[in-house]
């Protein structure tokens, strides 16, 4: 989050730089919190990670991973498929909260 966002702004600022996809955002639906090690992180540092899960609707724009930034790669899949793809903990927090 930049300091004075609201969680809803922050969820259509990042989505909107990581995939190219606007939509419009719900209210938050979840929160998880959780710490990383030194050598789960891809820094290499510990950090402590707040994901805030916000519902979107009303997708626009055409999907592509963020230039220069974290996301190499973005696609769409079920949420059966998303079990089985590699992914970071925030992504089984959200499928158990939606699925």
């Amino acid at each position: 989050m930049e300091w004075g966002e609201t969680p809803e702004r922050t969820a259509l600022r990042e989505l909107t730089e990581e995939t190219g996809l606007t939509a419009r955002i719900g209210p938050p639906l979840g929160v998880l919190s959780c710490w990383f090690h030194e050598h789960e992180s891809s820094s290499g540092e510990p950090a402590h990670i707040v994901g805030i899960i916000c519902s979107a609707y009303e997708l626009r724009g055409e999907l592509r991973p963020e230039f220069a930034g974290t996301t190499d790669a973005v696609a769409w899949f079920s949420l059966d498929e998303a079990r089985f793809v590699p992914h970071v903990p925030l992504v089984d927090f959200t499928l158990d909260l939606i699925g």
